[in-house]
């Protein structure tokens, strides 16, 4: 019985220790919601995380943190679509913003267009892996 015991203790902890959690709606959220900080948005983004407009532009992290730190954005999200599959998320929507560069706030560009994005779970923590956003086109 003492045996058993242990056995499944070890057992509950291995389990334990090799569970991800769950990636939802609520994480996204909350992780778009923190990546406004320069220094957050750097520790939890991948080295080799790509960005990649509509238009083809693409951008590593580097050079995305450069570029997003001379604007403001305000982002809504919606039509959201989460699937996880162990440690890698999808998210599939639509995204909704308003962008002003920091020299000139005034002038506020506005774009809508659908997403990708893709995260994967690295030392305990959601990492924004790539980005991909094309212009929003419903069906009339």
């Amino acid at each position: 019985m003492k045996n058993l015991t242990i056995l499944t203790i070890l057992v509950a902890f291995t389990l334990n220790a090799c569970t991800q959690d769950s990636f939802t709606e609520k994480t996204f959220h909350d992780l778009m919601a923190k990546n406004e900080d320069q220094m957050f948005l750097s520790e939890n983004t991948d080295k080799n995380f790509v960005f990649i407009a509509g238009s083809g532009w693409k951008l590593g992290i580097t050079d995305f943190i450069e570029q997003t730190s001379k604007m403001t954005v305000k982002n809504e999200f919606s039509d959201l679509t989460v699937n996880q599959s162990g440690g890698t998320a999808i998210v599939l929507g639509i995204i909704d913003q308003k962008i002003a560069q920091k020299e000139n706030p005034s002038d506020v560009f506005e774009y809508k267009g659908i997403f990708t994005a893709v995260y994967a779970a690295h030392n305990n923590k959601w990492v924004l892996m790539s980005w991909q956003h094309s212009d929003y086109k419903p069906n009339n």
